[in-house]
């Protein structure tokens, strides 16, 4: 009986964690300009299309062409802003929580600016990083004290 409870404990969790391999990062639409999204949805992105990057949430969500990406760019920013003394004091106790940010801007089809920004897991962050300079060599890749180029 209880080898039965462990297979079927371990086919369980297999499948929960294909399903979520298979689905592609979740991401928390923070805020932007995607038409249909509210603030704070929480989706996930599908990387694995060749044309465009796409932001899924229930039954909204919006797609970015790889070629419409100007630019990018990651921050990790506090979670909670706090005054110098408590900053000093949670410091001492425990490290503080942050957020993971990554902003993305592109043209749609009708040639109008969009933006969007994301807040993921760090290492979901570093490796949508990843992909848009895989997939989206045309943009500029934003960096502190940095501007990219506007217009053309």
């Amino acid at each position: 009986m209880k080898r039965l409870i462990a297979g079927l404990l371990s086919v369980a969790m297999l499948m929960s964690v294909s399903a979520m391999a298979m689905d592609g990062p979740e991401v928390q639409y923070v805020n932007g300009t995607a038409p249909g999204v509210k603030e704070g949805s929480a989706g996930r992105l599908n990387t694995s299309s060749a044309k465009a990057l796409e932001f899924e949430a229930g039954a909204t969500g919006f797609s970015i062409p790889w070629g419409g990406v100007q630019t990018y760019k990651y921050c990790e920013e506090n979670r909670f802003r706090l005054g110098a003394l408590p900053t000093i004091a949670v410091g001492i106790l425990k490290a503080r929580s942050k957020r993971h940010l990554v902003t993305i801007g592109w043209k749609d089809a009708d040639g109008v600016a969009q933006l969007v920004t994301l807040e993921t897991s760090k290492d979901d962050a570093r490796g949508l990083i990843g992909i848009l300079r895989a997939r989206s060599t045309q943009a500029c890749e934003g960096r502190a004290g940095q501007q990219c180029p506007v217009g053309e």
